[in-house]
């Protein structure tokens, strides 16, 4: 049943047109061991790659501010048929480079590095999420991504139509704020399976004092952002929650590795 919600809220749009986005949430990593999670992840995903992987993007936030995990990775994907194929495609590449490692304690050290990987994700929880191409993402050409940007999550349930209530939200708030410069991106997500609010927006800004300016300036708002400003907030059910991610790193599709935040990492 929310499965067909989910769908019907965004029904105005195809269904070519939308993206899946699946979230894996890793819990309870100290701070002294998320430097290891980082180098491990990116020796992994490294290691899992190739022109056989179906996902399209991958992008890697550390938690800053707001209550629960220590990761989020973020994959996305054109179908459902494709984030299912994934997991075990990645999960072969690595075996397979695993295998034909000649030298036995290279091969060792990878085996046992695999199961320490692996063991950060154990009590982890997850979800996945869907996205219309024209809502999902919006930024300016030419936006620099190689930086540790900050960014800013508002998870919503509503009270109405997921698909209106998401736009409104784009209308007023993530279109603005790219045109006018203040931040680099936004977009909105809906729910489609596990457990999770039901409308997801998003924006990112180039470092936490560009977003500290961004939410206290006053811009100049249309007679339409006013107005998709006030749909938004009318649709609002009950409590929201609201995160802060710092950027780790993404895999960059074209060279076929896992990118560092930062250049020349």
């Amino acid at each position: 049943m929310l499965l067909f919600i989910a769908l019907l809220s965004i029904s105005a749009y195809a269904q070519d047109d939308n993206t899946y986005e699946s979230a894996l949430y890793i819990n309870d990593v100290a701070i002294s061991e998320m430097p290891r999670f980082v180098e491990l992840h990116k020796k992994f995903t490294d290691m899992s790659l190739g022109e056989n992987r179906t996902m399209t993007g991958e992008w890697v936030f550390r938690h800053w501010y707001g209550s629960g995990h220590s990761f989020v990775i973020y994959n996305q994907y054109n179908s459902m048929e494709d984030f299912h194929k994934d997991a075990d495609i990645a999960n072969q590449n690595i075996r397979a480079k695993i295998d034909t490692t000649k030298d036995t304690s290279v091969k060792e050290t990878l085996m046992k590095e695999w199961a320490e990987y692996r063991a950060f994700s154990n009590g982890h929880s997850d979800e996945i999420r869907v996205a219309n191409k024209a809502t999902g993402f919006y930024q300016l050409e030419e936006t620099d991504f190689d930086i540790p940007f900050a960014m800013v999550v508002g998870k919503y349930n509503s009270s109405g139509a997921w698909g209106t209530m998401g736009t409104a939200f784009f209308d007023w708030a993530i279109k603005n704020s790219v045109d006018n410069g203040s931040s680099m991106s936004g977009g909105v997500s809906y729910h489609y399976m596990g457990t999770s609010f039901e409308v997801e927006v998003w924006q990112c800004y180039t470092n936490l004092v560009e977003f500290a300016k961004g939410v206290t300036a006053r811009a100049e708002e249309t007679e339409e952002a006013i107005k998709a400003k006030k749909t938004f907030w009318s649709l609002v059910d009950g409590a929201h929650e609201d995160q802060i991610y710092l950027h780790i790193g993404h895999v960059n599709m074209e060279k076929g590795i896992f990118d560092l935040a930062g250049k020349d990492r």
